[in-house]
């Protein structure tokens, strides 16, 4: 369950703060077990000090703790341009009102009331981690192009405006996105971090093809990954099912489009905003047979034919626990004899024509 660590392969950081021991025994030890490097300090000036020096993707924090307190922390870690966006988790038994309403002044990030849920644990570390590779990741992404442009100072600017923008709508969604993710009791993903990153990176270069100009690309790739946010709505004994569905347990299923729309709908964030278009439309058929409103061809907005199109091809060619991986020549054929009907015959042309992007992309995100 645990998220996968980056790009590069280094494990997602957790530190754990709390001046009981046994406490963080049991945190780190559940959480190493899930495949993340945790660091376990008993003060906030220890977590000062691993903070100034190793990366961390999120921290769980205790209150009551001698010397510095954790709220007290807490605004430390904001207040430092090092840490200001590193995901702050508060785990204790001091979860009231009046708590609360410090613990989001000094830039909390989520709460988890002890005695936890193991899965509920895991599901918000889950989350805050992802957010925190998000935003990682971008920064690197700016960090590249800033190097590319100071050879081209005519469009330093341009492309500078493109990425602040893009990185401020990132912050507004940050808080928003964990805050919506939360709402379940218990998280379950069953898809794999390389199917995301693959359909994402499918979903920017169709865009691309498509002539999508590069910041509406940058969003799609970015708010893809969230289409199918909506299974965690979907009861354990059909969502991981290993066999065929009937028909109603398969009606239960097609909720989660619905479900989605409603987690992610509602938001001021244009990034969340398309997340729920994409959650509401990825499964809607150009011939108007899909769900779960039966739209058809152009009345599809255009970021649901495209996530349509890279998911099912993901789909189709990854091993899942109840199927092996389809050859690319079968998934090409199921693609072009849906071409008109469950897709966007356009989309299916520029698609097949890219095959070869397509496949570089297959290769980088392995499972």
């Amino acid at each position: 369950m645990g998220f996968p660590a980056s790009q590069d392969s280094v494990a997602a950081s957790i530190l754990v703060v709390d001046d009981e021991r046994a406490m963080r025994r049991v945190l780190g030890r559940m959480l190493r077990a899930e495949g993340y490097d945790v660091v376990e300090v008993g003060s906030g000036r220890e977590a000062l000090a691993v903070l100034a020096d190793v990366r961390v993707d999120t921290v769980l924090l205790d209150v009551m703790m001698p010397e510095m307190s954790g709220l007290e922390l807490c605004r430390r870690i904001r207040a430092d341009a090092r840490t200001m966006h590193t995901p702050v988790v508060f785990v204790t038994a001091a979860v009231d009102r009046e708590f609360r309403r410090e613990a989001r002044a000094a830039g909390a990030d989520d709460f988890l009331s002890k005695p936890f849920d193991e899965y509920e644990l895991l599901a918000r570390v889950q989350n805050t981690v992802r957010v925190k590779l998000y935003y990682d990741g971008l920064a690197r992404e700016r960090e590249d192009l800033r190097s590319q442009v100071d050879h081209r100072a005519r469009e330093l600017a341009t492309a500078t405006a493109r990425l602040e923008r893009l990185q401020l709508e990132l912050d507004v969604a940050r808080n928003e996105t964990i805050g919506r993710l939360a709402k379940a009791a218990e998280f379950r993903d069953d898809e794999t971090a390389p199917h995301l990153q693959r359909m994402s990176q499918y979903c920017y270069l169709l865009g691309k093809e498509r002539g999508i100009d590069d910041y509406a690309c940058e969003m799609l790739r970015v708010a893809s990954p969230m289409h199918d946010v909506g299974k965690i709505g979907i009861p354990d004994n059909i969502l991981l099912k290993p066999g065929r569905l009937t028909p109603d347990e398969y009606q239960i299923m097609k909720q989660h489009a619905e479900i989605g729309y409603r987690i992610l709908s509602g938001s001021a964030s244009p990034l969340v905003k398309l997340a729920a278009t994409i959650a509401h439309t990825h499964h809607e058929k150009f011939d108007g047979t899909g769900y779960p409103r039966g739209l058809s061809g152009e009345d599809i907005p255009i970021e649901g034919r495209v996530s349509a199109v890279a998911d099912v091809f993901d789909a189709l060619t990854s091993k899942r626990p109840y199927k092996p991986a389809w050859p690319i020549e079968d998934a090409v054929a199921l693609l072009e004899k849906g071409r008109g009907a469950h897709f966007d015959p356009e989309l299916i042309d520029l698609f097949l024509g890219a095959m070869d992007g397509v496949l570089e992309i297959r290769e980088q995100f392995k499972d």
